[in-house]
């Protein structure tokens, strides 16, 4: 096989690739019920930057309250779901407190609150790290323990 063939499959493999990622969009390019779904339920946002998934929504990521956050919309603009990190401080206190009575010597690295458009799939992530291992611990959206993952 020549240079040029190795070129051109290479150049293939790479547009390919960047197909099957998120699009990053102005926000121009935004339809007008999704911005304006977006306006009225996140009134204080800052820092929006807009991009379309490979699933066809439109995913809003920014800052609220100084905070990442992220939301997914439907094309119609109807909401899909959210992720916003949080503080310890506003976690459920059934949660503090499984945190503080099983992970003590755990520090918390991050806490996000994943909110979903069936509110029974609301829920609370967070990552603790020790050493040099990371636990997810996944919490109900009351503060009740779902789950645990490990990470080496």
């Amino acid at each position: 096989m020549k240079f040029s063939s190795f070129f051109y499959i290479g150049c293939f493999v790479v547009l390919a690739s960047q197909s099957l990622q998120a699009q990053d969009l102005a926000p121009t390019d935004v339809p007008q019920a999704i911005s304006s779904s977006f306006s009225t339920k996140y009134p204080d946002a800052t820092e929006v930057k807009w991009k379309k998934n490979k699933s066809g929504k439109y995913e809003a990521d920014f800052r609220q309250n100084g905070k990442k956050a992220e939301a997914k919309f439907m094309a119609d603009g109807t909401w899909d779901s959210a992720d916003k990190r949080i503080d310890a401080k506003d976690l459920p206190e059934q949660a503090s407190a499984y945190l503080k009575k099983n992970y003590a010597s755990h520090k918390i690295d991050q806490i996000e609150w994943k909110e979903d458009k069936d509110a029974s799939k609301n829920v609370y992530e967070v990552k603790l790290k020790k050493d040099k291992s990371e636990t997810e611990l996944v919490f109900t959206a009351d503060g009740k323990f779902l789950k645990k993952k490990e990470k080496q």
